[in-house]
């Protein structure tokens, strides 16, 4: 006898109102379940078209940053 043979047999005896929260139950118990689905990384790349060429390749001085006129 399976699982479900058992559950089948325990809830038949019930009453309805019990049968339906032994119902709900199982179903929560479902919707808990996760299925993991590996991420699917896709960037599109032509949102970056309009910078192209705007970085010289130097590093970038944080402190300078921070030292502009318009930030003190």
């Amino acid at each position: 006898m399976g699982i479900a043979d058992r559950i089948y047999d325990l809830v038949k005896g019930l009453p309805d109102p019990e049968a339906r929260k032994i119902l709900q139950f199982a179903e929560g118990v479902r919707g808990r379940c996760v299925t993991i689905v590996p991420a699917e990384r896709h960037v599109n790349l032509a949102v970056f078209r309009q910078y192209r060429g705007r970085y010289d390749g130097r590093k970038i001085d944080r402190a300078e940053l921070y030292d502009r006129a318009g930030i003190r």
